[in-house]
């Protein structure tokens, strides 16, 4: 028989004070584009207020105006932008064209009533998918407040809409295969993220979850393809991936790399190759400690494997954090008294480390592969063994670690 798990909570006002002090700098980021609002425009930063939202409503009104040939040309889509709201810092529209079924709506819309019903839609889409995983010693609002959901709702990205499929499909993968198949479809919508939902579909031989992800991804580009046009895939898989080649590498601290938690964003002053050795260093640590967590019960993996893809991923950013951000904290808060000091310190630390990153970017990578460590550490298998990085011990010394 399984051993029960503790829920101790962090003591009172200690609880509040972490959680401030990890969430402090992303209410700083929104109040300072507050301050510099001049009617939708942020003035000092040259961006639009929502940032990257102003993404998803640009690709949904050009689609709607018929300006398809704009949206994944660089130069043509700055121009639209510039003619629309006035000059601007560079944007570009990074999505596959099936993003655009989502655009559509959103870019019917004026664009604050859009911004508006994209932040409070996501939001509450997240809250609903979290609510099952949320233990007593965390309201469930909190779930949408964690660092990595500040700056989701600072940058208006896909944090909470990615996050809220992700922990759908590890709440649905056993009991019900053709809907996490269907859901592992939809997250095609930033493909890169779903590499161990993938994989964990291959381990576990669900034949009919995949056939339905992969057909739902089929249609998807099927009818994107025959609404839009197939050369939108063209140009999405050509120009727009040469582009974000050249982001990722581009010269000089640019602002978005403090936004990018990968240890090959961390050390990108050194040689391209070495920083590229590192990143395969901690891709395959994290690869060894998710293979070691493969029979975790599911709600368990949610978190260990959205962990693990923020340390595999060399390009992803702080927003995409949303699940491993809130695994972190469900592990913190839950189980305060079964954790070390070391291990309360290093939580913390991964937990803050979409806001972090932003201050020194090293400390992402670090900080969310100590934290993975650790959520290994206090993980069990289906046999109910106590997992650890480097073995496993018996059910009954699992009992004395976790009680």
């Amino acid at each position: 028989m399984r051993a029960p798990l503790p829920s101790h909570s962090v003591p009172r006002p200690l609880n509040w004070l972490l959680w401030v002090g990890a969430i402090l700098l992303g209410l700083v980021l929104i109040l300072s584009d507050l301050l510099q609002l001049d009617g939708i425009r942020l003035s000092q930063a040259r961006l639009i207020v929502g940032r990257d939202f102003f993404n998803v409503w640009s690709g949904g009104r050009l689609a709607l105006s018929g300006q398809l040939d704009r949206i994944y040309d660089y130069q043509a889509y700055m121009a639209w932008q510039a003619a629309t709201v006035g000059p601007l810092d560079p944007y570009n529209y990074s999505y596959p064209p099936q993003s655009l079924f989502l655009a559509l709506p959103f870019g019917s819309l004026p664009y604050i009533p859009a911004l508006l019903l994209w932040t409070i839609a996501g939001a509450c889409f997240f809250l609903w998918a979290a609510r099952p995983y949320m233990p007593a010693s965390l309201p469930r609002i909190l779930a949408i407040a964690t660092p990595a959901a500040i700056v989701n709702i600072w940058c208006g990205h896909y944090g909470f809409i990615i996050g809220g499929l992700w922990l759908l499909f590890f709440r649905t993968v056993d009991r019900a295969p053709a809907r996490s198949g269907v859901i592992a479809g939809l997250m095609t919508i930033k493909p890169h993220l779903g590499l161990l939902i993938a994989a964990l579909l291959a381990y576990r031989r669900m034949t009919k979850a995949i056939f339905i992800a992969a057909a739902v991804a089929v249609s998807l580009i099927l009818l994107s393809g025959f609404a839009f046009g197939f050369d939108l895939w063209r140009q999405w898989l050509i120009e727009t991936s040469a582009l974000q080649t050249r982001i990722m590498n581009a010269a000089g601290d640019k602002f978005y790399f403090f936004m990018m938690p990968s240890a090959y964003i961390a050390f990108r002053s050194l040689p391209v190759m070495l920083a590229a050795a590192i990143q395969g260093i901690f891709s395959v640590a994290a690869l060894c400690l998710v293979w070691r967590a493969r029979d975790a019960d599911p709600k368990q993996l949610a978190f260990i494997s959205a962990s693990a893809t923020a340390i595999i991923m060399p390009y992803i950013f702080n927003y995409d954090l949303t699940v491993a951000s809130l695994g972190f904290a469900i592990l913190l808060y839950g189980r305060w008294n079964a954790l070390t000091l070391w291990e309360r310190a290093f939580l913390w630390f991964a937990f803050a480390a979409p806001l972090l990153v932003m201050v020194f970017n090293p400390i992402a990578p670090l900080s969310l592969l100590a934290g993975l460590v650790i959520q290994l550490r206090h993980t069990q298998d289906d046999a109910g063994y106590a997992l650890r990085p480097f073995g496993r011990i018996w059910p009954s010394k699992a009992r004395q670690a976790l009680s």
